[in-house]
């Protein structure tokens, strides 16, 4: 099982799921949370809206809830609500939390935090390192010869 420390009032947080159909999945979201008198999840679908919701306190400061999502990579973002207080984790999605990825269809991705090269991110460095060495000999074809020729001597009218 995979558990995330958020930081801040923030304890670990996890995502774990189920299939429920072809095109469905129920997860379970837990936080750990120190101060807080309610907590609530804002689900955030990528490209499309967001939905708020609340988070049951389940002792020993653990709020958890379980929904059903449509398959996909939803973002979450935890706030815990004290005494005129709100406190918001920083985004992370499902799958960064925990959930399986092949619940939502995706590959299984390779992280640094596994012991793993990050295929992924070195693929990213090359690839950029490849866009500037060709916009670099593309503006060196493009360029107007800067040497100024002299005309040869039998070129000369006059």
């Amino acid at each position: 099982m995979v558990a995330v420390v958020l930081g801040g009032a923030f304890g670990e947080a996890r995502a774990e799921g189920r299939s429920l159909s072809s095109g469905m999945i129920q997860v379970e979201l837990s936080v750990e949370v120190n101060q807080a008198r309610t907590v609530v999840a804002h689900v955030i679908e990528p490209g499309g809206g967001q939905e708020t919701l609340p988070l049951v306190a389940r002792g020993n400061h653990l709020f958890s809830a379980t929904i059903e999502l449509r398959k996909a990579d939803f973002i979450i973002v935890f706030e815990a609500l004290g005494d005129a207080l709100s406190t918001q984790s920083q985004p992370v999605r499902l799958t960064e939390l925990g959930l399986d990825p092949s619940l939502i269809g995706a590959p299984p991705t390779t992280t640094a935090d596994d012991g793993g090269p990050n295929v992924t991110r070195q693929w990213g460095w090359a690839a950029l390192a490849l866009a500037a060495l060709s916009l670099a000999l593309l503006a060196w074809w493009a360029l107007p010869d800067r040497t100024r020729k002299e005309p040869e001597p039998d070129q000369i009218s006059g």
